[in-house]
């Protein structure tokens, strides 16, 4: 038996999605194979380019045809300068996006390995960049029919929670890291996938398969994990799902986990059920790691349909 799709709100609402986290500024450098300690390496290329978990998946959204606004931080450097027109090329509304003066945006240099697409991240990000709760406008929030978070600036994404679960809307978190409070957003959320250690991280339980059933538990409709080539698991009313990942050549998986959970929003948004879902958030993030950096191979609608009929 299928099971059916989740509720949506019904009316039309100025954005279809308002995604809530981080942006960065990502260096990016094609390398033949990891470096040694203390040597030399020559890069085959560099890009330098914008990345961040919410801040790639609401470009992802905007580039599959949705109404997406952005909600984040950034500093007053060179890199905050470059995260507004950088959403802005994919169609995304930054009209949530809060310049913190004085501030170190995020950034990351991004080792990518030529031949398997694995990369090596080294990142910073000034402890002061910090989105808050009185930065949220209930406005922005109530005008979408789904809220997607990633996990980060955890007071800011609870009370963003707790204002899109007061309007219907349904929300989704792309879980990575765990801090205090975290069980108390999965419980918020309708939609809850994260990383390979999150369901470990977040329930303190070895099997994953019985971790997300756990997270289940707290209240989320459907929770699951990704683990990269061996594909992504979802649990939903007692049944776990598996969709292997699709056979593609890898470039560099850099933002492949940030455009899964945007085509799982964008399967859910289209009425799909789980394991429709499922398979449409993995095609997208395949398409994903054949292009350096991880906004550099965002699928239009018609190129992710394409795909899914090959793959058929």
């Amino acid at each position: 038996m299928s099971l059916g799709p989740l509720e949506l709100p019904r009316q039309r609402r100025t954005y279809d999605v308002v995604c809530l986290g981080l942006n960065a500024c990502d260096h990016i450098c094609l390398v033949p194979g990891p470096p040694t300690r203390g040597g030399k390496l020559r890069m085959r290329r560099m890009v330098t380019t914008g990345g961040g978990q919410a801040a790639t998946a609401a470009c992802a959204l905007a580039r599959l045809g949705w109404r997406v606004a952005y909600v984040g931080v950034c500093g007053d450097d060179e890199a905050g300068r470059r995260v507004e027109p950088w959403l802005r090329a994919f169609g995304v509304e930054p009209v949530g996006l809060v310049v913190r003066p004085g501030t170190g945006s995020q950034q990351a240099f991004i080792m990518v390995e030529e031949a398997s697409g694995e990369r090596t991240i080294v990142w910073y990000r000034d402890e002061d960049c910090v989105l808050r709760p009185e930065d949220l406008e209930p406005e922005l929030i109530a005008s979408a029919r789904v809220l997607h978070l990633d996990g980060h600036f955890l007071e800011a994404s609870l009370a963003a929670a707790r204002m899109a679960r007061e309007h219907g809307l349904l929300v989704s978190l792309d879980g990575e890291r765990v801090y205090p409070g975290s069980r108390e957003l999965a419980a918020l959320c309708q939609v809850v996938v994260g990383s390979r250690r999150y369901p470990r991280r977040l329930t303190g339980i070895e099997d994953p398969g019985r971790a997300v059933a756990e997270i289940a538990a707290l209240g989320p409709r459907w929770a699951g994990y990704t683990d990269g080539e061996r594909g992504a698991w979802l649990w939903v009313e007692g049944r776990l799902f598996h969709q292997p990942a699709f056979p593609v050549q890898a470039v560099d998986t850099t933002g492949a986990g940030d455009v899964f959970h945007a085509g799982l929003v964008h399967g859910i948004l289209l009425g799909q059920g789980p394991e429709e879902a499922l398979r449409t958030a993995c095609a997208l993030a395949a398409l994903s790691v054949t292009a350096l950096g991880g906004r550099g191979r965002l699928a239009t609608r018609q190129e992710l349909e394409r795909f899914l009929e090959r793959e058929s």
